[in-house]
Protein backbone atom coordinates (compact mmCIF):
# COMPACT_ATOMS: atom_id res chain seq x y z
CA UNK A 1 0.00 0.00 0.00
CA UNK A 2 1.54 3.51 -1.08
CA UNK A 3 1.87 6.18 1.84
CA UNK A 4 -0.19 9.01 -0.92
CA UNK A 5 -3.15 9.46 -2.11
CA UNK A 6 -3.57 9.95 -5.94
CA UNK A 7 -5.51 13.28 -4.68
CA UNK A 8 -2.78 14.48 -2.75
CA UNK A 9 -0.76 14.27 -5.68
CA UNK A 10 -2.86 15.88 -7.94
CA UNK A 11 -3.00 18.62 -5.65
CA UNK A 12 0.44 19.61 -6.75
CA UNK A 13 -0.21 18.71 -10.49
CA UNK A 14 -0.90 20.95 -12.83
CA UNK A 15 -4.87 20.23 -13.84
CA UNK A 16 -4.17 21.08 -17.82
CA UNK A 17 -0.57 19.77 -18.00
CA UNK A 18 -0.93 16.42 -16.02
CA UNK A 19 -3.49 14.51 -14.58
CA UNK A 20 -2.88 11.86 -12.28
CA UNK A 21 -5.46 8.77 -12.54
CA UNK A 22 -3.56 6.44 -10.69
CA UNK A 23 0.11 6.09 -8.92
CA UNK A 24 2.95 4.57 -10.77
CA UNK A 25 3.82 1.72 -8.72
CA UNK A 26 6.93 2.08 -10.83
CA UNK A 27 8.22 4.80 -9.40
CA UNK A 28 5.98 5.78 -6.18
CA UNK A 29 7.80 3.14 -4.09
CA UNK A 30 11.26 4.47 -4.93
CA UNK A 31 9.94 8.34 -3.86
CA UNK A 32 8.91 7.61 -0.84
CA UNK A 33 11.94 5.25 0.40
CA UNK A 34 14.35 8.10 -0.59
CA UNK A 35 11.76 10.30 1.32
CA UNK A 36 11.88 7.85 4.72
CA UNK A 37 15.33 7.32 4.47
CA UNK A 38 16.29 10.87 4.31
CA UNK A 39 14.30 11.29 7.79
CA UNK A 40 15.33 8.06 8.99
CA UNK A 41 18.20 10.05 11.19
CA UNK A 42 15.55 12.49 13.02
CA UNK A 43 12.82 10.14 13.43
CA UNK A 44 12.83 7.01 15.20
CA UNK A 45 9.83 4.93 14.27
CA UNK A 46 9.94 5.88 10.49
CA UNK A 47 9.49 1.52 10.33
CA UNK A 48 5.78 2.70 11.35
CA UNK A 49 5.05 4.94 8.13
CA UNK A 50 3.86 1.98 5.94
CA UNK A 51 0.16 4.01 4.37
CA UNK A 52 -1.35 6.81 4.59
CA UNK A 53 -3.05 6.48 8.09
CA UNK A 54 0.21 5.94 9.46
CA UNK A 55 2.79 8.41 7.98
CA UNK A 56 2.43 12.05 9.05
CA UNK A 57 0.45 14.52 6.96
CA UNK A 58 3.81 16.72 6.12
CA UNK A 59 5.88 13.25 4.84
CA UNK A 60 2.94 12.94 2.68
CA UNK A 61 2.84 16.36 1.37
CA UNK A 62 7.08 15.94 0.79
CA UNK A 63 6.47 12.44 -0.95
CA UNK A 64 3.74 14.21 -3.51
CA UNK A 65 5.49 17.17 -4.05
CA UNK A 66 8.70 14.80 -4.78
CA UNK A 67 6.46 12.68 -6.75
CA UNK A 68 4.63 15.33 -8.78
CA UNK A 69 8.34 16.41 -9.40
CA UNK A 70 9.41 13.14 -11.15
CA UNK A 71 6.58 12.41 -12.56
CA UNK A 72 6.19 15.73 -14.74
CA UNK A 73 10.18 15.66 -15.43
CA UNK A 74 9.55 12.56 -16.79
CA UNK A 75 6.91 13.39 -18.57
CA UNK A 76 7.95 16.42 -20.22
CA UNK A 77 11.60 15.77 -20.16
CA UNK A 78 11.70 16.47 -24.21
CA UNK A 79 10.28 20.12 -23.42
CA UNK A 80 13.13 20.72 -20.14
CA UNK A 81 15.86 23.42 -21.44
CA UNK A 82 18.75 24.08 -19.07
CA UNK A 83 19.07 26.98 -16.93
CA UNK A 84 14.94 27.65 -17.13
CA UNK A 85 13.02 27.11 -13.72
CA UNK A 86 10.32 25.09 -14.38
CA UNK A 87 7.19 23.72 -12.17
CA UNK A 88 8.91 20.82 -11.02
CA UNK A 89 12.41 21.76 -10.24
CA UNK A 90 10.21 24.38 -7.81
CA UNK A 91 7.72 21.20 -6.43
CA UNK A 92 11.61 19.54 -5.60
CA UNK A 93 13.50 22.79 -4.07
CA UNK A 94 10.13 23.10 -1.78
CA UNK A 95 10.03 19.31 -1.23
CA UNK A 96 13.63 19.35 0.01
CA UNK A 97 13.17 22.65 2.09
CA UNK A 98 10.99 20.43 4.14
CA UNK A 99 13.04 17.86 4.77
CA UNK A 100 16.07 19.95 5.56
CA UNK A 101 13.84 21.64 7.90
CA UNK A 102 12.72 18.19 9.34
CA UNK A 103 16.14 17.31 9.94
CA UNK A 104 17.66 20.49 11.55
CA UNK A 105 14.58 20.19 13.77
CA UNK A 106 13.27 23.90 12.42
CA UNK A 107 10.07 22.23 11.54
CA UNK A 108 8.17 19.49 13.04
CA UNK A 109 5.22 16.98 13.13
CA UNK A 110 2.71 17.26 15.23
CA UNK A 111 1.93 13.77 15.04
CA UNK A 112 5.58 12.41 15.70
CA UNK A 113 8.20 13.09 18.42
CA UNK A 114 11.93 13.14 17.86
CA UNK A 115 14.74 13.27 20.06
CA UNK A 116 14.87 16.68 19.82
CA UNK A 117 11.68 17.41 21.32
CA UNK A 118 11.75 20.53 23.36
CA UNK A 119 11.55 19.34 27.41
CA UNK A 120 8.96 21.13 29.30
CA UNK A 121 10.86 23.17 32.27
CA UNK A 122 10.43 22.34 36.14
CA UNK A 123 9.55 24.27 38.87
CA UNK A 124 9.14 24.20 42.30
CA UNK A 125 7.67 21.44 43.88
CA UNK A 126 8.85 19.53 40.88
CA UNK A 127 12.21 20.97 40.69
CA UNK A 128 13.36 21.64 44.76
CA UNK A 129 16.28 24.43 43.72
CA UNK A 130 13.79 27.06 42.90
CA UNK A 131 12.38 26.65 46.53
CA UNK A 132 11.94 29.20 48.49
CA UNK A 133 14.85 27.39 51.14
CA UNK A 134 16.22 24.72 49.21
CA UNK A 135 18.98 22.34 50.75
CA UNK A 136 21.40 20.13 49.41
CA UNK A 137 19.52 16.88 48.87
CA UNK A 138 20.71 12.93 48.55
CA UNK A 139 22.20 13.19 45.69
CA UNK A 140 23.96 16.24 46.67
CA UNK A 141 23.02 18.05 43.49
CA UNK A 142 24.93 21.61 44.62
CA UNK A 143 21.96 23.71 42.63
CA UNK A 144 19.75 22.20 46.00
CA UNK A 145 21.74 24.53 48.27
CA UNK A 146 20.96 27.72 49.67
CA UNK A 147 19.38 29.98 47.13
CA UNK A 148 21.30 33.97 46.73
CA UNK A 149 18.07 35.40 46.49
CA UNK A 150 14.16 34.70 46.77
CA UNK A 151 10.88 37.00 45.68
CA UNK A 152 10.01 36.76 49.25
CA UNK A 153 13.33 38.86 50.32
CA UNK A 154 14.06 42.54 50.96
CA UNK A 155 17.36 44.49 49.82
Amino acid sequence: MSRITTQEAQAWAEGTKLTISALDVNLLPHIEEEVIDQLRSAFSDTANWVDQNTTPKLVRTIISKMYVAWLYDRTYSEDIVPGQSNYATLLQANANMLIAGLLAGTITLPEETSGNDIVEPVFYPTDASSAQCPTFGPDGDPSLGPAAFSMGMRF
